[in-house]
């Protein structure tokens, strides 16, 4: 990962080894890394179960904040691609955040992922799109 795509905040994705050696203090039992993406200090993986994000704090990095994100939970993603001059890729996710996803009233959460210029978000976008439209459809069933 280029420093400069680091400071600015944009996500490169990272080999397995390197995921493993970040995420696996914070896995649970059975769960597996799909795939896995850092910034300078922060980052997330994509799970069979769920994203974890990282994001450290402090002018030292010692303080994480660890945040999950169930796959099931994931009811829609937008994509925005890089335009001209300094634009950034960027997918954000819909989720809903309240603890029983049946309930007459949902609340929901976003999350956005900013991605340089040159990555291709397409492929991620498809995955994270079948998985929203999946959990849509098992929302709605009656």
């Amino acid at each position: 990962m280029g420093i400069f795509q680091g400071l600015a905040g944009n996500m490169q994705q990272i080999d397995p080894q390197q995921a493993h050696e970040l995420y696996s203090p914070w896995l649970l039992e059975g769960e597996q890394i799909q795939s896995a993406y850092k910034m300078l200090r922060d980052g997330f993986c994509m799970t069979n179960f769920r994203i974890i994000t990282l994001d450290h704090q402090g002018p030292t990095g010692k303080k994480t904040r660890v945040k999950s994100i169930q796959l099931a939970a994931i009811v829609d993603v937008t994509a925005e691609t890089a335009g001209g001059g300094v634009d950034d890729s960027e997918i954000t996710i819909t989720y809903v955040v309240t603890p029983y996803l049946r309930a007459h009233t949902l609340q929901y959460g976003e999350y956005t992922f900013e991605f340089p210029k040159n990555f291709d978000i397409a492929a991620l976008y498809r995955h994270l799109m079948g998985i929203a439209l999946n959990n849509r459809q098992n929302l709605n069933r009656a």
